[in-house]
This record gives C-alpha cells, structure tokens and sequence, in this order.
C-alpha cells in the first residue's frame, strides 16, 4: 500500500491544528484562581459539552482550508487489508 502524505502549504504559522482548539481552551477558564484541579476540570466539562455538541465550531478551529482539502484528496476506500 502506498503512503499518503499531506502536502503543508509552505508558510503555515500553526500547522498544529489542535494549538488553536487548546488556545481557545485556555482562554475559557484562565484568569480565574481554582482551589482544586477538580475544581478547574468541573468548569472544563461544560465547555468540551458545548463544543461537543457543536461541530462545526471544531472544525472552523482546526479545519484550515489545507487540511480540508487534503482531506478531500483522500481515497473513499480506506479499507485495510492484511497480507
């Protein structure tokens, strides 16, 4: 089976889609002081529930046009087969 590679455009500032998801993250609770690590998971849960239930908001975070496309190009059949 031939690789598939994913062709980068030759300036890509983030190439690592899932810095800006983790970015926006942050901003969502940072600037406030937890008193436990629960405590700061408790006010992540309803953030990751609200952008679970929101894919299209995902995607306009990490679906660059590049990737996208790239993901376009990739064959319909990705079946794998063992020798």
């Amino acid at each position: 089976m031939d690789a598939l590679w994913v062709v980068q455009p030759p300036y890509a500032p983030e190439p690592d889609p899932v810095k800006r998801f983790f970015r926006e993250l942050r901003w969502a609770v940072e600037d406030r002081v937890y008193p436990t690590l629960q405590a700061k998971q408790e006010a992540l849960e309803p953030i990751l529930k609200a952008w679970q239930a929101d894919p299209a908001r995902v995607r306009w975070l990490c679906g660059w046009a590049w990737i996208r496309e790239a993901l376009k190009a990739l064959p319909t059949d990705t079946q794998v087969t063992q020798s």
